[in-house]
């Protein structure tokens, strides 16, 4: 993908006496022809075969070199963003185009009404959804060479039809694992299908609900539908360049955007707005379309003089940014604060840059180098370290001023929860599962609190069931439990509030918890109450259970196409076998007290 040029020059007709002069005007991949400016994108030599062609050449239709850059520049990056998502015949390319033909099956046959009969074979009576699930079990049992083989031609046969694959697409390497994708799209197809007939329409959520792209022969379409939009923007439009708009007029109005493309919840405006709110307090509130590459570099650097918790920190509360520089501070942002800062600001202009209100991001490429490995940023207590917080007499007498301190870390060191996750819940998300004895944390988005309040979660991954922990039931939380239900809370934890300066439940717990370890560990620790959900990751990883059944405990996506797409989740007495009957706690006196 080309990078993005320099800022636009000003407006100039194409009215250059020769071709030479044409050059030195008009960047390479514009050429002026009988005073009309034409786009020229060359695609990379590995994708040519795949798409039929090996470059792209269009007319820009204007004669004018700033509106044809900046026509140009919206192609470019259209195009751009097509490569990107990769039509290179690696697995997870076969996959994605599978996904794709799956996607049109299923809508083909939910807009198909005619009746599914079940089938009489030698005066016995098999019903639909038996039959399709016999032909998923049939297909299943394809899996050698030579029986992938055999069902080659018929499976080659409806891929070119459906046009998803070329013929000079396929290798003596790849046509085997393509046909091995096809037949397991079908399994999945089939299976959807039998649950469908019984009236089970949330086995194919997952595939219909994401965007897999387009098919590589519709890249031709989708690049003139981008182009009779670009070349249909009216030229007063381009010319509002010129305008201002303010940054901080800019922020709001993206804010309010992505709040109406659902892309963010209302709960983490906060932290959004806090993250852009940034830029104003370092570099001042100046014209979006003004704001340079100098400017972006400076706000990062910038950025690394300051110290953390700023605006909380008594000693920095009321300094201005030139007042905090002249500190001098020892203890500033850390490396993964600056790139999330510099991000958030990068990301908003890479918004106006597709809205067509600026021609170029200045934030790309800035983020610093972290030498660290991801895993040196994850901090997790030690044994000792654990066995010292929960020593502390608030823990080992319970002399926390609310329940919901005590159990909150406890819960966590059990579950891997995060602070939030544990502080929303209902009462009605413990229960005793379907299987006895099993009791599990349902953590989910259901219901309302008392004052009409939802519950939040962080990702689709976030809604799961976590069995209980024998030893969280021996030191009494199902007791607790009933205790709270029966005072009719609709909340485990009704103490916990929420207000403008707390917009989270687990703020108070996160604070408590926070002081216990500088208590115990000392301030130069580092760590928090999300180390806990750290340390229960670490104590799978070191002797590597970070197994499907555990991610799908801890929250995360399962890493296997296979493995999210096809089939269900684990049972709640599975993963309490697999997962947590694994986990103990031997160091934690108050634990092995109640054993």
């Amino acid at each position: 993908m080309p990078h993005l040029l320099p800022s636009l020059s000003s407006l100039v007709p194409a009215v250059a006496s020769n071709q030479d002069d044409d050059k030195k005007s008009a960047p390479a991949y514009l050429y002026c022809k009988r005073k009309i400016y034409y786009f020229r994108y060359a695609f990379p030599a590995n994708l040519r075969k795949s798409l039929g062609r090996a470059e792209l050449r269009v007319s820009l239709q204007t004669s004018y070199l700033r509106i044809a850059r900046f026509r140009a520049r919206m192609l470019s990056a259209e195009i751009g963003n097509m490569i990107l998502e990769g039509f290179m015949l690696d697995y997870k390319e076969i996959r994605r185009r599978m996904n794709i033909l799956l996607q049109r099956l299923l809508e083909q046959d939910h807009a198909d009404l005619s009746e599914r009969k079940d089938v009489s074979i030698r005066n016995v009576e098999i019903q639909y959804d038996q039959l399709r699930l016999s032909q998923a079990e049939i297909l299943l049992s394809i899996k050698t060479p030579e029986q992938l083989e055999n069902i080659a031609p018929a499976c080659l046969i409806e891929l070119f039809r459906s046009r998803a694959f070329s013929r000079e697409e396929l290798s003596a390497k790849n046509y085997l694992q393509i046909v091995k994708a096809y037949n397991e799209m079908q399994i999945t197809l089939h299976r959807i299908d039998a649950a469908r007939a019984q009236g089970d329409f949330l086995m194919e959520e997952e595939i219909m609900g994401r965007d897999y792209g387009k098919l590589p022969y519709e890249i031709d379409s989708s690049l003139e539908q981008t182009f009779n939009a670009i070349s249909s923007t009216p030229e007063k439009n381009i010319g509002k360049l010129k305008d201002s708009t303010l940054y901080s007029e800019a922020m709001e109005r993206y804010i309010n955007q992505k709040l109406q493309d659902r892309e963010w919840q209302e709960h983490s405006v906060t932290d959004h707005r806090g993250r852009l709110s940034e830029f104003l307090a370092i570099i001042g509130d100046k014209p979006i379309q003004e704001i340079t590459r100098a400017d972006m570099r400076r706000f990062r650097e910038t950025l690394r003089k300051l110290p953390p918790n700023r605006t909380r920190v008594k000693e920095f509360k009321n300094k201005s940014i030139q007042e905090l520089l002249e500190l001098n501070v020892q203890t500033t942002l850390s490396t993964t604060t600056v790139n999330i800062l510099v991000e958030a600001v990068g990301s908003m202009l890479a918004w106006y840059v597709r809205e067509g209100m600026l021609a170029a991001n200045p934030a790309t490429h800035l983020q610093i180098k972290d030498s660290r490995q991801a895993i040196e940023l994850r901090q997790a207590f030690s044994d000792d370290e654990l066995a010292k917080i929960f020593a502390h007499p608030k823990f080992a007498r319970k002399e926390f001023k609310s329940p919901s301190y005590y159990w909150i870390p406890m819960i966590a060191l059990f579950t891997g929860m995060r602070l939030e996750e544990i502080a929303q819940l209902h009462c009605a998300d413990i229960y005793e599962s379907q299987t006895k004895g099993i009791w599990v944390i349902d953590i989910n988005s259901n219901g309302l609190d008392e004052l009409g309040r939802p519950k939040l979660l962080k990702n689709k991954n976030a809604r799961r069931i976590v069995p209980i922990h024998p030893d969280l039931i021996k030191i009494g939380l199902l007791e607790y439990h009933a205790d709270i239900l029966k005072k009719k809370h609709v909340r485990l934890f009704p103490d916990l509030k929420k207000s403008e300066g707390a917009v989270k439940f687990g703020k108070q717990p996160g604070k408590q918890f926070k002081a216990i370890v500088t208590a115990t560990l000392g301030e130069a620790s580092g760590k928090t109450f999300h180390s806990l959900r750290h340390t229960f990751a670490d104590f799978f990883k070191q002797r590597g259970l970070q197994n499907d059944y555990f991610r799908q405990v801890f929250g995360h996506e399962l890493p296997m196409l296979a493995a999210k797409q096809y089939g269900e989740k684990f049972p709640p007495e599975l993963l309490y076998e697999k997962v947590i009957m694994n986990l103990a706690w031997e160091h934690i006196d108050i634990i092995q007290k109640n054993r």
